[in-house]
């Protein structure tokens, strides 16, 4: 069973917090659950504790994804079931108010896309390639070191970027083939797989072809939809050549309308009568 989670807001939807008590739900009924996060991110800055983490693991993961595979009994490795995670990195500022004249530095001079990991199952485990803007680190333009750069890439492949069209261009050619040969390998180990998807997007990846139900997450409700008509709404209002991720569900609500509805609290369990029917 395949239950794709929708944040309603752009961020702060409560997406993980419901993943951890609707996980907690289905392990009572007996169920495995796995947790799937294609598409991640976090700033170094912001984020320092989780960042802390992933430097003594060597491995650029999700905080959500950590936080979820905490409760679970999780058989697949955190970098297939988060496969794709990206660094934010405050620049060093000589004056206040400067700014990074670089593509990478399109959300600020607090959050330059500094790193982004891809990763995949192959024969011997886990491919990881991380794309890192090695210009930057090292001219020391960012506040991250460099000896943290090589401890959040032990064992994987380093592809140099320059700017962000440089990783756009890498993203069209593998972003769907690592994120779904990954989605195959975690569906494997689960009765259950809890898919969440990043910030507001309606669909996650265009090798998701199918799910078994749809919840739309936000402060305090749950709304469930028709999976195959949400998914049908997302490819429609789809533009050019954009990844179906870009499409946002504000987009998409006006042809939609939810089936049920499910009031939660902010603490306490799901009630399970009530759950039972949105999925």
């Amino acid at each position: 069973m395949r239950v794709l989670l929708v944040g309603m807001n752009s961020f702060d939807s409560g997406k993980t917090q419901f993943a951890i008590r609707l996980s907690r739900f289905l392990s009572a009924q007996g169920q495995s659950i796995e947790y799937f996060k294609p598409l991640s991110g976090h700033n170094y800055w912001y984020n320092h504790e989780h960042t802390k983490v992933c430097l003594e693991s060597g491995v650029l993961a999700s905080m959500d994804a950590m936080r979820v595979r905490e409760h679970l009994n999780s058989k697949s490795p955190i970098e297939l079931a988060n496969p794709v995670h990206s660094l934010f990195v405050p620049m060093r500022l000589e004056k206040p108010l400067q700014n990074l004249t670089n593509s990478l530095g399109l959300s600020g001079a607090s959050s330059i896309l500094t790193m982004e990991r891809f990763s995949r199952p192959d024969k011997s485990g886990i491919d990881s390639t991380v794309l890192v803007a090695e210009d930057l680190v090292e001219e020391e333009r960012l506040i991250i070191k460099q000896e943290e750069v090589g401890m959040l890439t032990r064992g994987a492949a380093i592809v140099p970027v320059r700017n962000l069209e440089d990783v756009q261009k890498f993203e069209r050619v593998n972003f769907e083939r690592h994120v779904s040969e990954s989605f195959s390998m975690v569906e494997k180990s689960a009765d259950v797989v809890i898919i969440e998807g990043f910030n507001d997007a309606a669909w996650p990846w265009d090798g998701l072809k199918t799910v078994d139900a749809v919840l739309l997450v936000s402060p305090a409700h749950v709304f469930s939809f028709d999976p195959e008509r949400f998914r049908k709404a997302a490819y429609l209002m789809n533009r050019g050549n954009l990844p179906i991720r870009e499409v946002t569900f504000s987009r998409i609500s006006d042809l939609l309308k939810p089936f049920d509805r499910l009031e939660i609290r902010p603490d306490g369990e799901l009630p399970i009568d009530v759950l039972e029917h949105l999925i």
